[in-house]
């Protein structure tokens, strides 16, 4: 049986089912499966650096105690996330400069063609944990449209019963 979270953010309606991919990313899905039990909300913006992606960076200070710890390997990652796509990146603490102190994560939802990891410090790979269920696709695009349109806003993510 597929675990499934939901996103959601009031201001634009998004609401987007995504399917975890336990059987590609175990960690990465199991990362985001427990957050998602947490019923948590955080700040998100539309990126800069990497084309039709909600990014929702989580550094370690926002994070509860017991995934502020957490180590996430590689698995099923890639430098290009396609549509629908769900990845989580992971930055061990210190390893990059200028990120806030302790290790660092950041969930993306991509929406359209042309993504790519690429910043200003060079190329990340990150866990492709997810994806968007088709016939929720075209909602989402739009929605993510309206928020990339009005600025940052507050995403929630939570388990699909």
């Amino acid at each position: 049986m597929n675990r499934l979270v939901r996103f959601t953010e009031p201001r634009s309606g998004l609401s987007a089912r995504c399917v975890l991919l336990d059987d590609k990313a175990p960690q990465s899905a199991g990362f985001l499966w427990q957050l998602a039990q947490t019923r948590p909300s955080y700040d998100a913006i539309h990126a800069m650096w990497t084309g039709p992606e909600l990014s929702c960076p989580l550094p370690a200070s926002v994070l509860p105690e017991q995934f502020a710890r957490t180590d996430i390997p590689l698995e099923n990652a890639t430098s290009f996330p396609q549509t629908g796509e769900i990845v989580l990146a992971y930055v061990k603490s210190g390893s990059i400069k200028g990120l806030p102190p302790g290790p660092f994560f950041d969930v993306g939802i991509f929406y359209g063609d042309g993504g790519r990891l690429f910043f200003p410090f060079g190329w990340l790979m990150a866990n492709i944990c997810a994806e968007i269920v088709p016939e929720d696709l075209a909602h989402a695009q739009s929605c993510i449209g309206e928020i990339r349109k009005n600025g940052a806003c507050r995403l929630s993510i939570e388990p699909v019963d």
